[in-house]
């Protein structure tokens, strides 16, 4: 069901992009959400999704020595998309933060800030985009190797066919296409989280396909340097900033995008501070939050049924009892299993 607001009820919100070579300060320069002030004048309590294994601890040095009780940021290690995506969602429905044990099962204990009070983040920093990529890449290639399998045992093959079928296994046009979806749907649900929200990447040299004159396509490089992260992010978050270090090793960053118009596209800053967007939240004092939940889910199923419907008229309403394939799920699963 569709949501709406008034214009002049909007709560400004940072969602930025920090990428570049390891060193250039990416997760220095988003843990910064912490020196931002609350309405109140305490200071924001910052989530930490962090994939990168410990990569953002040694800022935290920095930050206490700059006067920030580390009570107000929570660190949360995990490289699986489904993990993040459910603390996530506890930022967007106000959850309640539980400790864990060294299992990573939840305590009776709830997480507290610095002053006591149950820990609820202003902000979130999802550190290390490029590790969950390369995840959920590696999943979907270990998912064609067990296609592969399936397909040449069916087929026959001999064991050393089935061997050379699973070493060959390659990502498929639709193992690409859940790769891209399921990178957008994680950013979607990171941009309607309701929190000031700071992600990190690493850099790679920029490709683009082209055309062969003999018809054929293939990859050339541009020279220049992008994002190593999900396919379609720089479309949904508000500020792009390229981090690096310029000859004499000062930290730089060029402004490849910013919608808060806070600096021109191109600009280029040295020593950079996330403090120059503190006006961008400031401006959002005294109005309320407004959460716009993630259903990509739900709007794929209920355009289906339209397009079914287009497609197959009266047939439509029956095509969801009957597999396409004449296969039943369950026969399905027992091939899958086995």
């Amino acid at each position: 069901m569709a949501i709406a607001r008034s214009g002049s009820a909007i709560k400004p919100k940072l969602n930025m992009l920090f990428y570049g070579e390891p060193g250039v300060g990416k997760s220095t320069m988003a843990l910064q959400l912490a020196h931002f002030k609350r309405e109140d004048g305490t200071p924001f309590r910052v989530l930490v999704l962090d994939a990168e294994s410990g990569g953002c601890e040694e800022c935290l040095a920095e930050l206490e020595e700059n006067g920030i009780d580390l009570k107000n940021i929570y660190i949360v290690y995990s490289q699986s998309q489904k993990e993040i995506k459910e603390y996530i969602a506890k930022v967007r429905d106000h959850e309640p933060f539980y400790e864990l044990d060294s299992e990573g099962n939840e305590l009776d204990e709830t997480v507290k800030d610095a002053y006591g009070e149950d820990f609820y983040p202003d902000a979130l920093v999802l550190d290390g985009t490029s590790v969950l990529k390369l995840v959920s890449s590696q999943s979907l290639l270990d998912l064609s190797r067990k296609r592969n399998k399936i397909k040449a045992e069916k087929s026959g093959a001999t064991a050393e066919e089935k061997f050379v079928a699973v070493s060959n296994a390659n990502l498929e046009l639709k193992d690409y296409s859940q790769l891209n979806y399921s990178g957008q749907d994680l950013v979607l649900t990171l941009m309607a989280c309701g929190a000031h929200v700071g992600i990190t990447a690493r850099e790679k040299d920029e490709q683009v396909t082209v055309q062969t004159d003999d018809g054929k396509t293939t990859s050339v490089y541009t020279g220049r340097k992008t994002f190593d992260s999900y396919k379609g992010m720089d479309y949904n978050v508000k500020t792009i900033l390229r981090m690096f270090r310029d000859d004499d090793d000062q930290v730089c960053c060029v402004v490849e995008k910013d919608r808060t118009k806070r600096y021109a596209v191109g600009t280029v800053l040295e020593d950079p501070s996330l403090l120059d967007w503190e006006e961008i939240v400031a401006s959002g004092h005294g109005k309320k939050d407004f959460v716009i939940k993630n259903d990509l889910d739900k709007a794929i199923e209920a355009d289906q049924k339209v397009f079914e419907k287009q497609m197959l008229g009266n047939d439509a309403a029956s095509s969801e009892d009957k597999p396409s394939t004449g296969e039943t799920p369950e026969s399905l699963r027992t091939t899958i299993k086995s």
